[in-house]
């Protein structure tokens, strides 16, 4: 089966529609789970972080860490267990070798991480073997298309638990839950 056709396809309709998807994959996450998010500037990669953050429980703001690299924000898994998530955005990376400077397989490795990566195609031949990569793609204002392609059987896994959780779901309203 192609990962084409294990993917899934949504289209928010906000800011917080997007958030609250990612509140979903939050609650779905577990330790080391990576998440890769690609899409060009303003598709909507921190509020969808953002969403994951509040679905682990993470208290206060969560931005995209431009210029420090990586933000770790304590958080909870859904068996209540403590986790951090790591937030990288390696946007201001110029060479996949810059990748080394900063810990980045210190954050991969970490067995009670959950990482998000924002412009993963800047370190892609350091990702790893099994994550979630997301496409997000503006489609117009506040309308954005959300693409979850699984790499890995724990992701397969966690797109059909998404799919059974957004199924019935009407067509321009946000996931019920959040």
């Amino acid at each position: 089966m192609s990962s084409r056709r294990r993917a899934l396809d949504l289209i928010s309709h906000s800011p917080e529609q997007t958030r609250s998807f990612g509140a979903r994959l939050g609650r779905l996450a577990r330790p080391g789970d990576v998440y890769l998010l690609r899409g060009p500037l303003g598709s909507g990669k921190t509020a969808l972080t953002q969403g994951i953050a509040r679905g682990l429980g993470v208290e206060g703001y969560v931005q995209s860490p431009t210029f420090t690299l990586a933000a770790e924000h304590p958080a909870r898994s859904a068996d209540g267990s403590g986790v951090t998530l790591y937030h990288l955005d390696l946007y201001r990376l110029e060479s996949p070798g810059e990748v080394e400077t900063f810990g980045y397989d210190e954050y991969l490795d970490d067995p009670h991480g959950i990482v998000v990566i924002e412009w993963p195609e800047r370190a892609e031949a350091a990702m790893p073997e099994a994550f979630m990569l997301i496409e997000l793609e503006h489609l117009a204002d506040a309308k954005r298309r959300l693409v979850l392609e699984p790499h890995g059987e724990r992701y397969v896994t966690l797109v059909e638990e998404l799919r059974a959780e957004v199924v019935g779901v009407r067509r321009g309203t946000a996931p019920a839950g959040d």
